[in-house]
This record gives structure tokens, sequence and C-alpha cells, in this order.
């Protein structure tokens, strides 16, 4: 996949009978289905253009939405994707944790729903997903395995996000 069909990953705009535009996604790829029936290391954990992907990517995305550290900015774009910004509280816990927050580029979401290719949920995206992935790994909770896109992980990320930001360890 391109960079430039990125945006066809996270789900095709369609209409259904009465006409109503509708965002689905699409089927699974026959190399998705074996890593999840496999449940293989990529699966479990994998990095996706730099930011954190698969079931860890995954869980974490959903932590930090309950945690209500990241709000959507914006409403669905026409490839599915929904834009976010950390929230103060979430700023503010993203930084105990060792997170280099970016700074918005004009016109461009600092973070942004990725539809994970396994999962077929979305994980943290943008370069917000990539800061914390970056402090994920200089934290040695996620290491790169070279020559692959898996990473192995030692505790879970959202346990270090949580352990961090609530111990005030930074």
């Amino acid at each position: 996949m391109t960079r430039s069909n990125m945006g066809k990953q996270e789900g095709q705009v369609g209409n259904d009978a009465s006409g109503c535009r509708l965002c689905s996604l699409p089927p699974p790829s026959p190399q998705a289905l074996r890593e999840v029936r496999r449940d293989t290391p990529l699966r479990r954990a994998r990095t996706c253009y730099g930011h954190l992907a698969g079931v860890a990517g995954v869980e974490l995305m959903d932590k930090l939405l309950l945690l209500r550290w990241l709000e959507a900015k914006a409403s669905p774009s026409d490839d599915g994707r929904i834009f976010y910004a950390p929230t103060e509280a979430g700023a503010s816990a993203l930084r105990e944790c060792g997170v280099i927050l970016p700074r918005p580029k004009a016109g461009k979401p600092v973070a942004f729903s990725c539809l994970d290719w396994t999962e077929r949920r979305r994980h943290l995206g943008g370069l917000l997903g990539r800061a914390v992935a970056d402090a994920l790994i200089e934290s040695g909770c996620v290491r790169r395995v070279p020559g692959s896109r898996v990473v192995e992980l030692d505790g879970h990320p959202v346990g270090f996000l949580l352990l961090d930001a609530s111990a005030g360890l930074r």
C-alpha cells in the first residue's frame, strides 16, 4: 500500500438502497484473516507508518478515548477517518508519560483514526500516534524487531501510559 492510497484502507463511502451515504468497511484481506486465525506476533503488535497497530494499538486507542485524553475534532472524512486532538487533561497526561506532543501543521489534523487491517477497528494514527509510539519505544515498553513491522511488548502500552500518568514517574 502506498501513501497515496492509504485512505482507501479506512472505508469506502457508498449509498444504501435509500440513497443514504454510509461508511462501510471493506472486507478483510485473506492475509489479515490468516494473521488473526494464527494469532501471530504481527497481529498482536506492530507498527503502521510509525504508530502502534494490531491488538495493542487498538486497545491503546480504546483506552485513550475512554480516559477522554482524545476528542474528535471534526466529522469523519470521506474515507471514514475521524480526526482527533488531545484534550487538556490528555495533553497533560501524555506529556507526563514522556510523549512529545506534536505541533499541528496548517490544515492537517494532529491525529486521526487508522483502520487496523487485522482487527478491523481503529488505532491512533498521525503525528500524535507516532509521538506516542516513539515514547513507548524510548521507555523500553515497546521494542522494534529488526527488519520487521512487528514490535515486542514489555508489559502493555496502556499500562505504561496509565502508570506513568498516575504516578508522575517522568
